[in-house]
């Protein structure tokens, strides 16, 4: 009999984008023990990574299948899309959910317009200006 046995099966993270908000979500996945891997096709983006980032990098465009698999998709449980671009983060998801069938995919999408371009496959969306309409709403309803 095993007692106190702990998952040792690492989660495996893809973050496309390393900006602030890329890195910043790339430490705290580090933190809590993901195997995360960003990539972003800005080598100097990379110095945006949190001192205790202890993940690996890629540079490489998001939507480039032979970087993408090596960077783990094909074992990923988590992939987020959060460059500045809506397609390239509509396209890199739509590649991480569809072609390679990973469980949890996120975009990022500032045009509410295209967040269905992404909902019906699955994925979901975090619309910053729709984030922030429904906050200013709630505060003003207090």
């Amino acid at each position: 009999m095993i007692f106190n046995k702990k998952n040792t099966k690492k989660k495996n993270a893809i973050i496309v984008g390393c900006g602030r908000l890329g890195s910043r979500i790339a430490g705290d996945l580090c933190l809590e023990e993901w195997d995360v891997t960003v990539l972003d096709n800005n080598k100097n983006a990379f110095r945006l990574l949190p001192s205790y980032f202890g993940g690996s990098t890629i540079h490489s465009y998001a939507t480039d299948l032979d970087k993408l698999e090596e960077a783990g998709i094909k074992n990923a449980n988590l992939f987020i899309a959060v460059t500045e671009n809506d397609e390239i983060n509509i396209a890199s998801s739509q590649i991480a959910k569809v072609c390679f069938a990973v469980d949890k995919v996120v975009a990022r999408v500032r045009d509410q317009e295209k967040c269905g371009l992404c909902e019906k496959y699955g994925i979901k969306t975090i619309c910053p200006p729709t984030l922030s309409i429904n906050e200013i709403n709630r505060y003003i309803g207090d």
